[in-house]
């Protein structure tokens, strides 16, 4: 039987009920829509009720798959300042400058080529992040590898492009992090196992996201890559411990990790207002996320690429 036939002999036996009860007609029909009532509220209660335990047990709703499933591990770390070869010339180091006191913190490679940190941090009084991260080239406290595309001179970089696969979490968020890329321009050509970082003229770091940053007034144009626009919201002179000039800009679309970002335009940019030295030296390029007291999560790099004159160099999945 149709459902329109079935819902049409209920209606009429509705009616029916009703012509057979000429006393009382009306309580008939009454009682017929009394009944489909009470049947539609039966209705909405279950559904009510399979809507409450959905947000009772999340396991049941769809969500993410874990993006650690199935990794196996083919070296980990946990020192202070570790350091893991994750593919020719890129360096995953643990760097963890500002305190181990109530830090836990894991570096990872695994067999895939992929690999991550992990980290929980508590209340160690100390006001600087740690800054667990993927390195190529060599920065100027002298970490890095020989024989790489980078360390190069500003007169000899026409094009750098970074590529990025990147998942991460901060499953506690009280205190400030970010997620970044980073470089350092120099006076001295950085070389690994030398501290030159007195000779830094120039510190730039990109934001993505973040949680607790004093953002500040926008200066000049905002840069525009990708179909993402790029707010230089920060910059400072006499910087660090030796007093370099310091910029900061953080993407318009925050919580945004794009899958290329041109770091020559931002070279460019700084260059057009600060005038920068063609002799320069960009040492290395970094990404990875800070982390202060009071903060927890993980990071997974599937992809970390760096395009340089056209030549490209990889670490992650192949």
């Amino acid at each position: 039987m149709k459902q329109n036939e079935f819902t049409r002999m209920r209606v009429s036996t509705c009616f029916l009920s009703a012509s057979l009860s000429p006393e009382y007609p009306q309580m008939s029909l009454r009682a017929c829509a009394c009944q489909h009532a009470r049947r539609r509220g039966l209705c909405l209660i279950l559904l009510i009720t399979v809507a409450c335990l959905a947000l009772l047990f999340p396991g049941c709703r769809s969500s993410k798959p874990d993006p650690f499933a199935g990794l196996v591990i083919k070296e980990s770390k946990t020192g202070q300042y570790d350091e893991i070869k994750v593919a020719p010339g890129f360096l995953l180091l643990s760097n963890m400058w500002a305190t181990i006191d109530e830090t836990n913190q894991k570096i990872c490679l695994y067999e895939d080529g992929s690999y991550s940190w992990e980290w929980q941090r508590g209340d160690s009084g100390v006001g600087n992040p740690n800054y667990p991260e993927v390195i190529y080239g060599v920065k100027p406290w002298g970490q890095g590898s020989d024989g790489l595309l980078l360390p190069k001179q500003l007169k000899d970089i026409s094009s750098l492009l970074m590529e990025l696969d990147f998942d991460y979490k901060v499953t506690n968020q009280t205190g400030w992090w970010y997620a970044t890329v980073e470089f350092f321009l120099t006076d001295e050509k950085p070389t690994p196992g030398q501290d030159i970082h007195g000779k830094t003229t120039d510190e730039i770091m990109i934001y993505f996201d973040w949680k607790g940053d004093p953002i500040g007034p926008e200066f000049k144009n905002r840069i525009e890559n990708e179909g993402y626009s790029y707010a230089w919201t920060r910059r400072e002179g006499n910087w660090g411990d030796a007093g370099w000039n310091y910029s900061q800009f953080s993407i318009v679309e925050k919580g945004t990790i794009p899958d290329k970002v041109d770091l020559k335009l931002f070279l460019d940019h700084i260059n057009s207002i600060y005038g920068l030295s063609n002799d320069l030296w960009l040492g290395a390029v970094e990404f990875g996320i800070m982390y202060y007291d009071q903060t927890a999560g993980w990071g997974l790099v599937k992809k970390f690429d760096l395009v340089i004159n056209g030549e490209r160099v990889s670490s992650g999945r192949q």
